[in-house]
Parts: C-alpha cells; structure tokens; sequence
C-alpha cells in the first residue's frame, strides 16, 4: 500500500471534509449501482437456494474441484517458470531484455478466446497429445506468465544486491543463492502471485469453454450453461456463490501480499546490474525457450493459420465483410468490430473518469486514522471488481437490470458499463502509485508561488504521471476490447462484439468460418502488439536522459 504524502495546497480549511464528500459521491454511486446491486442481486439469490446441496451434489463437486486443482497447477507452473524469467529480466542485463519485457506483455492483455483459439491449432494437430486438460492448463499458463514475472521480478529488482554479491563471495552457486537468500525475500511478492494468478485460472471462461470441448467444465462454464442453456436460475445462483467465495479469498491473498505489477514497463535497479553469463545457464535454459515455444510460438500459428486456411490470407480478410459459411452470423465480423470499437471507446472514457477521481482522492493526504482506516476500505472497494468472475458479475446483471427500475439489459450501453467497471480497478492501480510518487516539492514551490488546486493538477500532477495515464487508457481499452464472459451473456444479436463473434466461427464448421476467425483474432494480435509497443517506446523516451536540461 503506497502512503500518500502530506502535499500542498490540497483542500484547506474547514471545507476539506465536505469537499472529499462531494468527490466521492459520483464513483460511490457508479460502484454501487453497477457492481454492489447486481452482485449482491446474485448473491442473494444464491443464500436463498440449496447452495449447500449444490456443493455436495457429485456432479456440482467435482466442477467445483476441478475448479480449484487446475487452478492450482496453472499457478504452480506458472511460478516455477516465472522465477528464472523474472532473474533474467530484472536481475541481468543483456540486449533485447526491453523487447522482451514487452513482448511477454502481449498475452495477458490478449483476449483469452484468441488465446484460445491459437492453443486450439495444437490440441488438434494429430501428433500432439489431445488431452483438454493439458492445454487450459498450458493456456493458463500462457496468460499469466507475464503477471507472475513482473509482480516478482519488480519485487526482486528493488531488493539489495550486496546480500546475494556477498553469498557469492563466500562460495554459494546460483542456485544455492537463490533458494537461501533470495526466495525468503520474495516471499510478499510470491504470495502476491500465486493469488492472482490462481484468481485468474479459478475465473477463466473463455479458455475452458474452448479447449475444453465440453468434455469438462467449470464453475465459470457451468454458470453459463445453466444461466443460457437450462434456464435454471436457481443453480446458476448457487454456483455463483461458491465461485465468488472462492474468488474473494484469493483476492484476500493478493491484497495482504501487495499488488501485483501490471505495468508494461518499470524502472530500473538503483544500483549495478551485472550482464548475462556462463553461470545463468540454468535460468536461460528455463527462459528463453519459454519465450519462444509458450509465449511466440501461439501467436505466430494464428498468424500462419491465416496464410493456409479458408480463402487464404486475403480472402479471409475479405470475408470479415460477411457473415460466414451459410450465414451463420447475426452481423457481419466488421459489424462486430464496429461494436467492439464503440464499446471500447465509452468504456475506456469512463473508467478513466472515475479511476482518476478515485485515484486521485485516495491520494489525498489523511490527516488522522480514522480517515487513513476509511481510505483503505475505499481503495479495496474499488479494486473488487479485479476478484470477481466476469461471468457472474454478468449472469448479475441479467438478473438485476432486466427490468424496473432500471432495465439496462436492453440496451447495448449494458455491455461497455460492465466493461467499465472491471476497467477502473486497473486504471487505479496505475494512476494512483504514479499520483503519490510525485515529489513534494513540486507542489510545495507551486503553492508557494500562488497556484491554485486546478492548476497545480493541469501544469504539476498530470503531466508528471502522463505515461501513467497513457499506459491506463491503453490498459482500459485493451481489456474491453477482448472482454469475453460478461459479453456472451449480454451481447446479442446485432449487438454481437469480436470475441463473442469470434467464438461462434470456431465452433462451427466450415473452412471459410474458421479462415475468418484466424484473420480476426490476427487483428486482435496486431492491435494488442501495437498498443503494447507504442506504450514501451513512450516510456523508453520520457526515461531517456534529457541534454542539457532541455526535451
């Protein structure tokens, strides 16, 4: 948890109190409607079924089991192979180690039915073994590589050297220095890890639906089944309870351990930062295969599929103008993109309005515990929403806005709202530590020299957290773009987006809708790998060293 410091000309005088009132009500007020109604909505109904029968029903057992151990196995895997990635890329130095802290970027911020679809070319290539299980679970480790690299390796970074320069003096390998001294001292950032990334496999939908095949199911998959499928709202309920229990445990992990780092970029060690050499041939050997079999090889197929599939490369991406073999689409792919596009745009402009303000306010120095106490609450409060399924903050929204007072689920304003609040948490958790990292000083010379709130905000604080607010709104935009789970139960007909229409050409037959899906989640990789790039290069030169003083 960052501490804000005490800053200048920040709301004096009595009216200070009634001031942070006035400017939380709007994000309280966009919290409680569009997330604390709906999911408490669900919940609700979930206490008042047989929840307890579901639990020990054999079949709701074993998806809830099933639930937890993959979930488990991915995060163990997943840290077992982030540990040497994040020694390489924040403990060495070696050329391209910037490209490829962004490149590892690239999957978490993929939608998860493009990631997929690409696992999909492997699990059906004859020679390799088909077993569904294997490949969520290399899926899931694909998505979280990244999260578990940078939460321990900008932990790591920031560690001193001189105890691990010492072990090695006194004759302790690598490896030994590792596990004796290094593992002790990552032990919040581990914890941080494992939690996310377990959050993550517990809620993951879009993955299981696909590679699973129907031949196994989760809670997120089960929920969706009974909600669309059976119409059975009193199971979905019941099983919306148990995943969320499970969720806000883990989130309860994450926020005891510290927050994960999901910049695309950070800064660099304060001290030396001894290049790559012979005795690093074990991480290497852990790594850099890594990067090119789990994290390149995925996205490249897709890219290939594009070439040899369907129409071939332009064919399919002509294609993309109608509505598949026999029309099996409601709308056309560009159609959906349409809607993706508009949806990520109002999206992404809202939970920059509210994660700023909130940002911002949670910054404001506290002048007491009570006040320190309430601004922890609120911070977590805002940051919920990142331990909640999509599925079942959406299944929520079925059951809450279907009607009066008011009937959101008819309009398509229902999807990018939802989108919205699973944005904010994210704008946050970048804005908000640029915000308390900016120094005193700034404003105390600004305060001095006669300038009021507003303009200490314009010409002091936003330009000094500008990469933030870009990277937040890049974030923002991103995660609406790929949002699958909230947006298969609420996007429909001619309201349809890219994930949604995406999922629709790989299950169904027919090689001129599977040559489509490949160029469309080809466009999807070009734009999340156009994004993250641009963000990186903005960041690399407001790091560069300035000449003279001057820009």
């Amino acid at each position: 948890m960052f501490r804000p410091v005490a800053r200048a000309g920040l709301l004096p005088g009595a009216n200070c109190l009634s001031k942070r009132l006035v400017g939380w009500f709007l994000p309280l007020l966009f919290l409680g409607v569009l997330f604390v109604w709906p999911l408490t909505s669900i919940l609700a109904r979930g206490f008042q079924g047989d929840w307890v029968l579901h639990l020990l029903n054999v079949r709701d057992w074993s998806i809830t089991w099933f639930t937890v151990w993959q979930a488990l196995l991915s995060t163990l895997v997943t840290l077992v192979l982030a540990l040497p990635g994040a020694y390489l890329l924040y403990r060495k130095r070696f050329w391209g180690q910037r490209a490829l802290r962004s490149l590892i970027t690239i999957p978490f911020m993929l939608p998860t039915i493009v990631v997929a679809t690409g696992f999909t070319i492997f699990r059906d290539a004859g020679h390799l073994w088909s077993n569904p299980v294997f490949w969520i679970i290399t899926a899931h480790v694909f998505l979280n590589y990244s999260l578990a690299v940078r939460t321990i390796g900008s932990f790591w970074m920031s560690l001193d050297l001189q105890t691990e320069e010492a072990a090695a003096l006194s004759g302790a390998g690598r490896f030994r220095t590792v596990w004796s001294i290094s593992l002790p001292q990552l032990k919040p950032a581990l914890i941080s890890a494992a939690a996310s990334t377990f959050l993550y496999c517990s809620a993951s939908y879009g993955v299981i639906l696909v590679l699973g095949g129907g031949q196994v199911h989760s809670l997120e998959t089960e929920i969706a089944t009974a909600a669309n499928t059976l119409l059975d709202l009193p199971k979905a309920s019941a099983l919306a309870l148990i995943q969320t229990m499970l969720s806000v445990i883990a989130f309860g992990i994450t926020q005891t351990g510290g927050r994960a780092n999901i910049g695309i970029e950070v800064g660099e060690h304060d001290g030396e930062v001894k290049n790559l050499d012979r005795r690093d041939w074990l991480a290497s050997l852990l790594t850099f295969p890594v990067f090119a079999i789990l994290i390149v090889a995925p996205m490249s197929m897709i890219v290939y599929k594009t070439f040899t599939e369907g129409a071939g490369f332009v064919g399919n991406f002509m294609n993309l103008g109608g509505r598949g073999t026999r029309n099996i689409l409601n709308l056309s792919v560009l159609d959906a993109a349409g809607n993706s596009l508009r949806n990520m745009v109002i999206s992404a402009a809202i939970a920059m309005v509210i994660g700023v303000v909130v940002s911002y306010l949670l910054a404001l120095p506290a002048n007491n515990f009570k006040q320190t106490l309430v601004n922890r609450i609120l911070d977590v409060m805002f940051l919920l929403p990142l331990g909640i399924s999509t599925v079942v903050l959406g299944f929520g929204y079925l059951v809450t806005f279907g009607g009066y007072p008011l009937p959101l689920r008819e309009t398509w304003m229902v999807t990018p709202l939802i989108q919205s609040v699973m944005s904010v948490p994210i704008v946050i958790r970048l804005i908000y530590p640029a915000l308390v990292s900016v120094e005193r000083s700034h404003y105390e010379a600004a305060s001095t020299a006669g300038a009021n709130r507003w303009q200490i905000w314009w010409f002091i604080e936003l330009p000094a957290i500008r990469f933030s607010v870009y990277t937040a709104a890049a974030f923002a935009a991103l995660v609406s773009l790929g949002e699958f789970g909230a947006a298969s139960l609420l996007a429909y007909g001619d309201q349809a987006t890219l994930p949604t229409v995406l999922y629709s050409l790989i299950t169904k037959p027919g090689g001129q809708n599977y040559g489509m899906a490949m160029a469309a989640a080809t466009l999807i990789i070009g734009l999340t790998f156009a994004v993250v790039f641009a963000i990186s290069r903005e960041n690399l030169q407001e790091r560069r060293p300035k000449r003279n003083g001057l820009a």
